[in-house]
């Protein structure tokens, strides 16, 4: 990533990094897939209570830096209360997609093991095609990668590594979830994740750092063609 902007020492001034465009999906070196969510890319902003008995504040920024708190207050709430940490800035999506019937994103904490396992999460292995009878779904909070803990900014930190944080970080429920990732090879889990409705993938590489604003060569995203979905 070449000539980028200085990063913000204000974090409620960062937004969200992305992938480059490209009319094609270009290879990315030894990368970390993760389905392609849906929805209000937003970067949350937790802080911790000043006192033992206050509760946590959190707001959510969206990418033109706008707070989108208010919108959905239950998972606003949520989230404060999911984190296991005395501050923190998390990327993810606000989204319907992780509680469409159907879909069964289960994100139970699990340790690296083969089988029906995706790197920190289990997800089944047969997805029933999601259930869409036009009533709408609750939306949910997914997290996708960790920016900062406890003070300390995680932005030059190895995304593998980021990812593993949050995964210790984050007490999921029905609202709050962490996204699940996997390695290559991934042909079977790409085929659950379209059967789940998922347009694509993201590829990121498992090094690469993460530059708030900016867009970067090291992420690329590959939808599903229309025949194989």
């Amino acid at each position: 990533m070449a000539d980028a902007d200085p990063i913000p020492s204000d974090p409620l001034a960062w937004r969200p990094q992305i992938a480059r465009p490209s009319r094609r999906a270009r290879p990315v070196t030894d990368p970390v897939i993760e389905p392609l969510w849906r929805g209000i890319h937003v970067l949350v902003h937790v802080e911790g209570g000043r006192a033992p008995d206050e509760p946590a504040r959190c707001r959510l920024l969206d990418a033109h830096g706008e707070d989108v708190s208010e919108e959905e207050p239950e998972v606003t709430r949520a989230i404060a209360g999911a984190l296991r940490a005395g501050d923190a800035v998390v990327d993810g999506y606000l989204t319907d997609q992780a509680t469409r019937p159907g879909t069964s994103v289960s994100m139970l904490p699990v340790g690296r093991r083969s089988g029906n396992i995706i790197m920190g999460h289990r997800m089944d292995a047969d997805i029933a095609p999601p259930v869409d009878d036009g009533e709408p779904r609750p939306v949910a909070f997914v997290a996708v990668d960790l920016l900062r803990v406890d003070g300390q900014d995680l932005l030059d930190v190895p995304l593998l590594e980021r990812k593993r944080i949050l995964d210790s970080l984050i007490e999921a429920g029905d609202l709050v979830r962490v996204s699940p990732y996997t390695r290559p090879p991934v042909d079977a889990w790409m085929r659950s994740w379209r059967a789940a409705g998922f347009e694509g993938v993201m590829l990121k590489a498992s090094n690469s750092r993460y530059r708030p604003g900016s867009q970067t060569e090291e992420w690329t995203v590959s939808l599903a063609s229309p025949e194989r979905r």
